[in-house]
C-alpha cells in the first residue's frame, strides 16, 4: 500500500496543481456545474496513470536481455522485527484522521434527536428513499447518513425562511441527494486520510467542498427569475448569521455555515453564469487531456535508444536484497516477478513496472521497492530504457523456478 501511495504523489500533485491553479478563470468562464465535474479527473487520473496503454511500440523479449537474480526466504521473526517507520507513521496518523471522524460523526448523530416530521407546503415533493426529519441542532437543512440518508431541518424551519426560500432551500438538498454528493464526500475524504501529509491534497478537499455548494446553487437557480435568486441570496444570509462556531454536517473539516463561504456563493448567484453545451464540451475535452497526459506519463519510457542498450551492460554494482513476504513464508510459497526499467545517467532505476507475476500480486511490491533502490553503472546517455529483470523468490532449494520470459511483450 506504502508503495503504491509513493507512485500516485507525482501524478496526484500534478492534476491537483493544475486543477487549482486554473479554478477560478475555469469556474467564472464555465460555471460552477462544470467544474465540479472536472473534479472527477482526480480518480480517474490516478487509475489511468498505471495502465499498461498500448502507447509504444511492441517488441519481443529474448531470453538474453533479461537479468535474473534469486532470492531466498528469510526467517519470519527477523521479517517482523523490520519494521516500516514511515508506514507505522503513515498508517497511524490516517487512523487518528479516520477515528476522529468517526467519533465526531457519532457524537453529532447522538445529539440531533430526531423527530419525523411533514413539510407545512403539501405541493413540495421529496424523493421517495428520503425520509424527512426536524431537529433543534441544525441550523439549516441538511443531509446526514451514508446507508440511508435523511433530510434533516430546524425545528424553527418555518421561522426561519418564507415559503419560497423554503422550496429553494429544499431543492439544493435535494440536488445533493440526487447527486449523491455524501459518498463523493466520502470518498473525498478517503484521499485526505491518505495523502494528509499533502498539502495540495487539503486545499482540494476544501475547494471541492466549496464547488458542491456552488454547483448545486447553480442547479437550483437554472431556471429561477431574478426575485428568486434575490430570495434565495437572503436565505443563505440568515444561515450564515445563525451558524454556531463549530458547526458539524456532510462528513466536512469545514464549517458548515462558514460565512466566507456562503458570501462566495452570494457571489456566484450574482454572477449567474450558465452552462453552456460548449463549456461543458471544453471541460470533457480538457479531462480528456488530462487522462491521456497521466496515461502517457505512466506508459512512457524516456530516453529510448536501442544502440545505448546494446551497448551498455546492464549489471547492478549495488543490489538490495528483497524482503521475503510474511504470508509468502508461512505458506512456503515460491514465485517470481518479471520487472521492466529505466536506468538513469547516474546508474539509479527508474520507471519500475511489473510486466509479470507468478503467483499474481504476491511478490510484486517487495520486488518494485527493492529494485528502486538498485545502482548501476553511470553512463553517458540521459536514459538506458527497456532493462528487464526477473527476481525468481524461491522458498528453498528444490523449488521448481518459474519462468515468465515467453509471450511477454516490453513497451518501449
Amino acid at each position: 500500500m506504502i508503495d503504491l501511495l509513493i507512485q500516485w504523489i507525482t501524478p496526484l500533485t500534478v492534476i491537483l496543481a493544475v486543477l487549482l491553479i486554473a479554478h477560478a478563470p475555469l469556474l467564472e468562464r464555465w460555471g460552477a456545474n462544470s467544474v465540479y465535474s472536472l473534479w472527477l479527473v482526480v480518480p480517474a487520473s490516478l487509475v489511468v496513470y498505471f495502465l499498461p496503454l498500448d502507447w509504444f511500440k511492441d517488441s519481443e523479449v529474448a531470453h538474453g536481455q533479461v537479468a535474473y537474480f534469486i532470492v531466498h526466504s528469510t526467517d519470519v521473526i527477523k521479517n517482523s522485527l523490520n519494521i516500516d517507520w514511515f508506514g507505522f507513521v503513515w498508517g497511524l496518523v490516517s487512523l487518528c484522521f479516520i477515528a476522529y471522524w468517526l467519533t465526531s460523526f457519532i457524537r453529532f448523530s447522538r445529539g440531533l434527536n430526531l423527530q419525523n416530521t411533514q413539510l407545512e407546503d403539501s405541493t413540495f415533493v421529496l424523493p421517495e428513499s428520503l425520509s424527512l426529519y426536524q431537529s433543534t441542532q441544525p441550523c439549516s437543512p441538511m443531509l446526514v447518513g451514508l446507508f440511508k440518508q435523511k433530510l434533516i431541518i430546524p425545528q424553527d424551519f418555518a421561522a426561519i425562511y418564507n415559503p419560497e426560500q423554503q422550496r429553494l432551500v429544499l431543492e439544493h438538498e435535494i440536488c445533493h441527494f440526487d447527486r449523491n454528493d455524501i459518498y463523493w464526500n466520502f470518498i473525498a475524504f478517503v484521499f485526505v486520510a491518505l495523502f494528509w501529509f499533502h498539502p495540495l491534497v487539503w486545499l482540494a478537499y476544501f475547494r471541492f467542498r466549496r464547488d458542491q455548494e456552488l454547483s448545486c446553487d447553480q442547479t437550483v437557480l437554472a431556471r429561477k427569475h431574478l426575485n428568486s435568486r434575490i430570495n434565495y441570496s437572503k436565505a443563505l444570509l440568515v444561515t450564515a448569521q445563525m451558524a454556531p462556531p463549530m458547526a458539524f454536517a456532510q462528513l466536512s473539516f469545514k464549517k458548515y455555515g462558514d460565512k466566507e463561504i456562503m458570501f462566495e456563493r452570494i457571489k456566484h448567484i450574482k454572477m449567474n453564469a450558465k452552462t453552456s453545451g460548449l463549456s461543458l464540451m471544453a471541460v470533457s475535452m480538457l479531462a480528456i487531456t488530462a487522462l491521456s497526459s497521466m496515461s502517457y506519463a505512466g506508459n512512457l519510457g524516456s530516453g529510448d535508444d536501442a544502440s545505448a542498450n546494446s551497448a551498455y551492460k546492464a549489471q547492478p554494482v549495488f543490489r538490495v536484497e528483497p524482503e521475503y513476504p510474511t504470508m509468502a513464508v508461512q505458506e512456503q510459497l515460491s514465485g517470481a516477478v518479471l520487472l521492466k526499467f529505466d536506468i538513469r545517467s547516474n546508474g539509479h532505476t527508474d520507471n519500475i513496472t511489473v510486466l509479470k507475476s507468478k503467483p499474481e500480486g504476491v511478490f510484486d511490491n517487495v520486488a518494485m521497492t527493492a529494485l528502486s533502490h538498485w545502482k548501476y553503472e553511470e553512463h553517458s546517455n540521459d536514459m538506458i530504457s527497456g532493462n528487464v529483470v526477473q527476481l525468481d523468490f524461491m522458498f528453498d532449494q528444490n523449488a521448481e523456478r518459474v519462468t515468465l520470459v515467453e509471450g511477454i511483450k516490453v513497451k518501449h
